[in-house]
Parts: C-alpha cells; sequence; structure tokens
C-alpha cells in the first residue's frame, strides 16, 4: 500500500509543468524585469504552481531577484566556475593556450629579451605579421569554438525534462546589438537543442526589429520553422516577420501590460492637486557609452532639448522627477541635472527635483505612481505608465512605441526622435497635462482588452502544455 501511494505521488510530480523563461534579460533593464515579473505571476495564476526556471544572460541576478533557478543563455566563465560539475574544467595546456591568445599582457611585457616583447616584434614585421595574427585568430577560434561545444552539450542537459523554453517579450528579433551571431544565433541554437530534448518552443508577444543583416533573417527562418506557438507584440513586427520570413504570427500585447496587481485607475483627487508631478525617462540614445550607433552632435541635441523641457516643467511650477529603467539611463540624468544647475532659477527649482534610480521594478513602479503624466523616451518606460493610468508623452526611437500610443488613444503624443524640435515636445507636454484626465478615463478601456488578450494567450500556453503531456502519453 505505501509502494503505491509513493508512486502516485511520483506520478504527481512528474506532471508537474516545468518551463523555463528564456530571454536576453540580466543587464539590469527593469522594463525586460518586468516581463519575467509578469510570465511568473500569470503562469502561476493559470497554471497552479510549475516549476520555473530562469534562462538569461545573468542568472546570478535572475536567481535572486526572482527567486528562481536560473542557467546563462551563452558561456559564463563565472558561473560554471561556481557551479561545479556544470562544465568540465579546462586542462592546464588548455588555460595556457588561452592566456597566451587572450592579448592580455604578462607583468614583464615590456622587457627586452622576454618573449612577449618579441613577439610584438615579429608582428610588426610585413610578412610574419599578418601570418602571426592569422594564427593567433585560428586559435582564439579553436578556443571559442571548444567553449560553446561544452556549452551546448551542459544546455542540452539543462533542458533535459523542461517541458517549454518560453521565449518571452521585448525585442528577441533584433541584430543591431551583436549583429547576426547575437541574439539570431542564440535564439537559434537553443530552440534547436530544445527540439532534440522535445522541448515546446513558444515565442510570445516578442518584437521584431531592427534586423537588416541576410544571416539574420535566414537564423531566424530556421528558429521559427521550428516553433511551436509565435506571437509578436504589435503589427509592425507581424509584417516585418511576414515580408522577409514568410511567417505570419499571432499579435498579442506586450508581456509587461499585465504586472501582478498593477492595472489601477488614477486617483482623481490627487491628480486635482496644483502642482502636477512630470515624470522624465531619459534614454542614452547614440551614447558612445552605450548605443550600437554612437553620435555625439545628435546625442548630445538629444540631452540639450530634454533639459530645456525640465526646465519648463520647472518654470511651470510642476514637480519634475527624473527615472531611469536601466542604469545606463542614470548618465543621462546627471548631464540633464549638469545643465540644469547652470539655470539661475535653479536655486527656487531643486527642492521640486527628484531624481529615482530604482534597482526593482517595485521601486520602479512607486515612482511612476507618483507622477501625473510621464514622458519617456524608453519602450518600457512608455508601457508601465499604461496600466496606471498614467497618460505617456512618447520621444520614439522606433517604430514600436510610436504603435503603441497609437493604439490606446495617444497617437498625437508622441514625436520622432531624430527630427523633434523642443518647441514641438513642450506644446505636446503641456496639451498632455491639461487633457490628462479624459485621457486617463480613456486608458481603461485600453488595459481591460490588453488583459483580456494577454489572458488568452496565457491559456494557449496552457493547451500547448496539455499537447505535450498527451504526446508523452500522461
Amino acid at each position: 500500500m505505501n509502494t503505491s501511494s509513493t508512486e502516485v505521488d511520483a506520478a504527481t510530480t512528474r506532471r508537474r509543468p516545468r518551463i523555463a523563461v528564456f530571454g536576453h534579460y540580466g543587464n539590469k533593464n527593469l522594463g525586460d524585469e518586468a516581463i519575467i515579473e509578469a510570465v511568473i505571476h500569470n503562469l502561476r495564476h493559470h497554471l497552479g504552481d510549475p516549476e520555473i526556471y530562469c534562462f538569461s544572460i545573468d542568472p546570478f541576478d535572475s536567481a535572486q531577484r526572482h527567486g528562481v533557478k536560473a542557467f546563462p543563455i551563452r558561456y559564463r566563465r563565472d558561473f560554471f566556475a561556481k557551479h561545479h560539475g556544470y562544465i568540465e574544467p579546462e586542462s592546464a595546456s588548455d588555460q595556457q593556450q588561452a592566456t597566451s591568445t587572450s592579448g592580455e599582457s604578462s607583468p614583464n611585457t615590456g622587457s627586452p629579451g622576454t618573449p612577449q616583447s618579441w613577439k610584438g616584434h615579429l608582428k610588426s614585421l610585413p610578412l610574419v605579421g599578418p601570418l602571426l595574427r592569422g594564427t593567433q585568430a585560428l586559435l582564439d577560434f579553436r578556443h571559442t569554438a571548444k567553449q560553446e561545444v561544452q556549452f551546448l552539450r551542459i544546455a542540452k542537459s539543462h533542458l533535459q525534462g523542461i517541458d517549454l523554453l518560453l521565449v518571452t517579450g521585448s525585442n528577441q528579433f533584433l541584430d543591431n546589438f551583436g549583429g547576426p551571431w547575437g541574439f539570431p544565433y542564440t535564439l537559434m541554437k537553443w530552440t534547436f537543442i530544445a527540439k532534440q530534448t522535445s522541448t515546446r518552443v513558444a515565442f510570445i508577444s516578442v518584437g521584431a526589429g531592427p534586423l537588416e543583416k541576410r544571416l539574420s533573417f535566414r537564423f531566424l527562418k530556421w528558429t521559427l520553422s521550428m516553433a511551436d506557438y509565435v506571437s509578436v507584440r504589435d503589427e509592425g513586427s507581424r509584417a516585418l516577420l511576414q515580408s522577409r520570413i514568410g511567417v505570419e504570427p499571432d499579435v498579442f500585447p506586450d508581456i509587461a501590460h499585465k504586472l501582478k496587481g498593477r492595472q489601477s485607475f488614477p486617483d482623481q483627487k490627487r491628480q486635482e492637486g496644483n502642482p502636477s508631478t512630470v515624470a522624465v525617462n531619459p534614454m542614452p540614445v547614440y551614447d558612445r557609452r552605450y548605443w550600437y550607433e554612437a553620435d555625439d552632435d545628435k546625442f548630445t541635441a538629444y540631452v540639450d532639448k530634454l533639459s530645456q523641457l525640465c526646465a519648463t516643467i520647472l518654470g511651470d511650477g510642476h514637480t519634475l522627477e527624473l527615472f531611469s529603467t536601466q542604469e545606463k539611463d542614470e548618465n543621462v540624468i546627471d548631464e540633464i541635472v549638469v545643465r540644469l544647475r547652470r539655470n539661475p532659477e535653479f536655486e527656487d527649482w531643486q527642492a521640486r527635483v527628484r531624481i529615482s534610480r530604482s534597482s526593482e521594478v517595485s521601486e520602479l513602479m512607486s515612482a511612476i505612481e507618483r507622477a501625473d503624466i510621464v514622458v519617456a523616451t524608453r519602450f518600457h518606460a512608455t508601457v508601465l505608465p499604461l496600466q496606471l493610468g498614467k497618460p505617456v508623452l512618447g520621444i520614439c526611437y522606433y517604430r514600436k512605441a510610436a504603435e503603441l500610443l497609437d493604439d490606446v488613444g495617444l497617437g498625437e503624443y508622441w514625436v520622432d526622435l531624430d527630427d523633434f524640435t523642443c518647441e514641438t515636445l513642450i506644446q505636446k507636454y503641456r496639451t498632455l497635462l491639461s487633457n490628462r484626465h479624459e485621457k486617463a478615463k480613456e486608458l481603461g478601456e485600453h488595459l481591460c482588452r490588453y488583459s483580456q488578450d494577454l489572458d488568452r494567450q496565457y491559456l494557449a500556453l496552457c493547451g500547448l502544455l496539455e499537447q505535450k503531456h498527451e504526446s508523452n502519453g500522461r
């Protein structure tokens, strides 16, 4: 009798869904982390108590932040060194080869007669130099390829027993950061491994673009041909995949539109107060410390115009809240504050200047909740205020934010990053602030629609898991 009970309990445990939430996350981008938080909450709501794992760029951060087991989507020496047994240690000869081909110098690099100094001399010779550099590149490639093979083997072992690999939200289909061997290759290799382990693969509410390289489209075509479910978060993404890859995915709202307990209506009594609070989210667009396409003139022009808007907000008697959703945003906040301090009126303004440097999604949402309207450049700084009934003025660096604002009735309240004027931005801010109550009421209808659509998508994922269980004879 006891044996039978144990067997029943084991069978029940095996039926518990195991889901890996996958994405290029872990770089302290709170917009991306809001996606994972929303996915985990909604999976638990619809599936009861699934086993959830995070596969991300930084598994240390994901494990701590979301309270789940985590694994890197690419090889990380620090991860495998800490988690013994995950990967075979390199032999002494491998380590020596890695050091000699890494370009790192020993302490006595500059000493005459050392191997390093002779190597540098040889590299400078017209014929010998290119040959040595080519040989070193070949050795580097051999070492990297060996690491990748080891990583893929361990990654496959971690997908064993996973029911669903869930690639979630954000711009997963892009190549402006990292080229074809960045996001497109990573998605392809994991989808291929998942098929080898009989793991279902679903892409849900992902963004597509910017995409330019032919190899990127080839990688993504192979990836999507193996996927069991694909949806994108906007019509522009669907049109891009349809025209360049030949697939026509479903369209569902961004996952972050349905955070746990976050959908609400604005407090009318608080909003009627004067002065108002205007929250401004800058982003390091064109900043050479961050952006894939650096342009000092465009970056300076953007910061100057945003600084003029902030000065106008303060000059109108309102409170200014500068907030970040990613660490690099704080560099721009600092530059804006430097410009504001140059204004002779800053001494009178500074009591109405707040700076929010959030490290958790909950902190970010609290900062947004204090605002009456939001001026946002980052996409998820546009998404997250909407579920709190906060109207948004968008500075759009790509079509995704403009399409979203059009869809929720804020189509007149966005500007294009590359051609907006300070005067236009200020005029739109003042108009939106005066119309904020009307626009906030309209947002409720759109939020309800988004919530219902996302519930339908989670139910579709439940069906995908049921199909897998049935195919396994459970």
